[in-house]
């Protein structure tokens, strides 16, 4: 028994030494390095920097640590070394370190875009062997100029663009893949600028002795589609770019990228000046089995994510690969999240989704791909020379960077990035876009020639400020040596467009409408650009409803409560709604007049006013109420009006001559369109004394006493004078201690139907009925 106690005792020890390890783990260490704490060990890990720290300072305590450091990252604020295990605690206690994490290892193994295409494995293994094994030569074309790519180059429509001898000169073309062969062939004329290798860590992307063999067709395949310009056998999108070749995948068994090296890849274009950047990077599997779920493909996670969008906010387009594990909805990998990025999904010769391209949305429900392009059997460099067909979105990605960088190459150094609202405006689905091909296959012809899209201002869905809107559009500057487009302007009174406002085409990018549209009117618009010069045509969404505002609106004695005013001779006033010529400037009629009668009845009015105030010349009469309303009328003969929604009454503050009892108003109520759930008594007393204002069903019960009421301050004894009223200039017309809501002396609802109240006064008597129509 003593020997099995002191076994629990030591089971219990052993559990309170863990429980007090954990408690003492850095809270800055990533729970997935816990288990490498203290080993002997070493781990691969970003060190993430808090805000404004000193990265050559950290990487310094790194290396003290008996750490090597890889890369400082500007992008992620943070610098990725191997770091012995026994280091990790030490590490993650530096003042400088926010978060100590790994560096992830991305794998891809078989996909579904393997299994799709039967005899034509996925690109990124496809051109990685012999040619002669299980990838199929292109087929021979008879188009002269871009052999067996013809029929990609013509989906986007590029030919009109090369024949205007745009091929992307000028712009700088980052490829970040697993090698490129800079001696092929068909790329043998290609501006190189730099290349680098980050996996082996030298400046040599090309395949070397003691390397794996064949590493570097897949990049040489996505190089390809951009740089190839040999006539007759393959010519890519931008033969002229400039490029930048960066090996960032290791491709022997299965494709691995640690994201450190991609990151320091994105850096190192930037810093080269890159313009536009291609990638088939589309991961979300580490090596250690851990991936990311479909929430946190957010776009704010990923560090690959991070620094993609980090290169976007300088300027540069970043074009990705959307993934090949489709079709299942949210199949996207990272850095395809990024909001910045243009994620490229698979399409078939004939534009047709492919099942293999990955899905949206991301996990905040964004749709994703951006654009689609060609991604089946597309024909790529072959291994050595010649040309063979290759499938996954691996090849997707480097046709709209090609895209993209013969729109650049004569933008006058506007930032790349700007194109990314062009793809999406340009492509086949950008009025219907879906999680399946994005906004669709770009129109490199739209592209070109409306680069950021034609874009329709302000917020949509807004109450306007004018009767006469003026519709605008941003079409982008003008291109030098482009023609100018035409725009055809449609506007509607409905989403159908079955009633047309405006149908008019026009060079400028904008109008102002000429008749003033009636108060309430739901516009809906939209723009079709043409241009001539190059074929091209886009179309803008349907833009509203935008509603037309009140022509007029009224200021003063303008509350739906109504007024009681001293002034006898007030100043009424109105706001108008904008209004541009011919239709304006604005004239005004104005009538004041009594509730109980109309605008014809008025005893205050006047005609033509351009000013926007009238005051009555002569005094109104008191204890009547009045509404008054005003007309606008356009320069064309259009008018509209306005009535104020509720009454005013000018306050006469005399002693009354006689006792009065009146109507109680709103009478029935409660009155929802008024607001009102309270009925309102006025009364006048001529003669001091014993007062009562009470309401009785119709058999004569009490149901609630007005007044006397002490706890309103209302005594058995009133004075001569006018009661009900407000005690000052207010809004609203009623005194609230002279006011029923329906309840009875306990605090209870009375049943709907018809009461009495009898104001009994010195020498005076009187009963009138009021309508109670139940609780509101």
């Amino acid at each position: 028994m003593v020997a099995q106690g002191v076994g629990v005792g030591a089971a219990l020890c052993l559990l309170c030494t863990a429980a007090t390890a954990l408690a003492q783990t850095p809270r800055t260490l990533s729970p997935r390095l816990t288990p490498s704490l203290g080993r002997d060990t070493t781990v691969l890990v970003w060190l993430v920097a808090v805000p404004g720290a000193d990265l050559a300072a950290l990487a310094r305590d790194v290396t003290r640590l008996g750490g090597r450091v890889r890369h400082h990252s500007r992008f992620v604020n943070a610098v990725s070394a191997t770091l012995p295990g026994r280091a990790l605690d030490a590490a993650a206690r530096l003042r400088a370190v926010r978060r100590v994490q790994p560096v992830a290892r991305y794998v891809r193994r078989g996909t579904a875009a393997q299994r799709h295409s039967g005899t034509e494995q996925l690109g990124l293994s496809c051109a990685a062997v012999p040619v002669s094994s299980r990838c199929r030569r292109a087929a021979p074309s008879a188009d002269s100029t871009y052999g067996p790519l013809a029929w990609a180059i013509d989906l986007l429509h590029v030919r009109e663009l090369h024949d205007r001898g745009e091929r992307g000169a000028g712009v700088r073309v980052a490829m970040l893949d697993a090698g490129f062969d800079t001696q092929h062939p068909l790329m043998a004329g290609a501006t190189i600028i730099a290349q680098r290798d980050f996996v082996y860590g030298d400046s040599i992307v090309r395949d070397q002795p003691g390397e794996a063999e064949g590493e570097m067709h897949h990049g040489t395949a996505t190089w390809s589609l951009l740089a190839a310009n040999v006539p007759g056998q393959m010519v890519g999108i931008a033969p002229a770019a400039e490029f930048l070749l960066a090996k960032t995948e290791f491709t022997v068994t299965e494709t691995r990228v640690e994201e450190d090296n991609w990151v320091a890849a994105v850096e190192w274009a930037d810093s080269a000046g890159a313009h536009v950047l291609s990638s088939s990077l589309g991961y979300r599997t580490f090596d250690d089995g851990f991936g990311y779920g479909v929430a946190v493909l957010n776009g704010d996670v990923a560090v690959t994510t991070v620094a993609a969008d980090s290169a976007a906010a300088r300027g540069m387009l970043v074009v990705v690969s959307v993934g090949n594990e489709g079709p299942a909805a949210s199949t996207l990998g990272t850095p395809a999240d990024a909001d910045s990025v243009v994620a490229v999904g698979a399409t078939d010769s004939l534009a047709r989704v492919t099942s293999f391209s990955s899905r949206g949305p991301t996990g905040d429900g964004r749709i994703k791909p951006d654009v689609a392009a060609p991604g089946l059997r597309v024909p790529v460099a072959a291994p050595d020379s010649g040309t063979v067909a290759a499938t996954g979105t691996s090849f997707s990605a480097p046709l709209v960077a090609g895209l993209a960088a013969l729109v650049q190459s004569s933008r006058a150094g506007r930032p790349a990035v700007e194109l990314r609202a062009g793809m999406l405006a340009a492509g086949d689905s950008a009025l219907t876009p879906s999680n399946a091909r994005g906004y669709g296959v770009p129109n490199a012809r739209a592209v070109f020639a409306w680069p950021t899209g034609i874009r329709t201002s302000g917020a949509g869905d807004t109450l306007l400020t004018s009767v006469t809107p003026t519709l605008a559009w941003d079409a982008g500057p003008p291109r030098p040596g482009l023609g100018p487009s035409l725009y055809r302007l449609r506007v509607a009174r409905d989403a159908a467009f079955t009633t047309l406002a405006l149908d008019t085409t026009l060079l400028a990018t904008g109008v102002t409408l000429r008749q003033a549209e009636r108060p309430g009117t739901r516009l809906f618009w939209r723009v079709i650009g043409s241009n001539s010069d190059v074929g091209a045509s886009e179309s803008t969404a349907v833009r509203g409803p935008d509603v037309v505002p009140p022509w007029v609106r009224l200021v003063s004695l303008a509350s739906p409560a109504g007024h009681s005013i001293r002034d006898s001779q007030p100043a009424f006033t109105w706001q108008p709604a904008q209004i541009a010529a011919p239709a304006g400037p604005f004239r005004y009629d104005v009538d004041v007049y009594p509730a109980s009668r109309g605008p014809a009845e008025a005893v205050a009015s006047a005609r033509g006013l351009t000013d926007t105030t009238f005051t009555p010349p002569l005094a109104l009469e008191r204890n009547l109420p009045y509404r008054w309303r005003v007309v606008a009328r356009t320069q064309t003969g259009d008018s509209a009006a306005v009535t104020s929604p509720g009454t005013f009454i000018v306050l006469d503050e005399s002693v009354p001559n006689a006792t009065v009892l009146f109507q109680n108003f709103p009478n029935p109520f409660p009155n929802a369109a008024l607001g009102l759930d309270r009925t309102c008594f006025w009364f006048d007393i001529a003669v001091p004394g014993p007062v009562e204002l009470a309401i009785y069903d119709l058999r004569g019960r009490l149901v609630r006493r007005l007044t006397p009421d002490p706890a309103a301050g209302l005594p058995g004894s009133l004075p001569a004078a006018r009661f009900g009223r407000p005690n000052s200039d207010a809004s609203g017309t009623c005194d609230p201690r002279f006011t029923w809501d329906g309840r009875d002396a306990t605090g209870a609802y009375v049943r709907p139907g018809v009461y009495l109240y009898r104001l009994t006064a010195p020498r005076f008597r009187q009963t009138r009925h009021v309508v109670f129509l139940g609780a509101a």
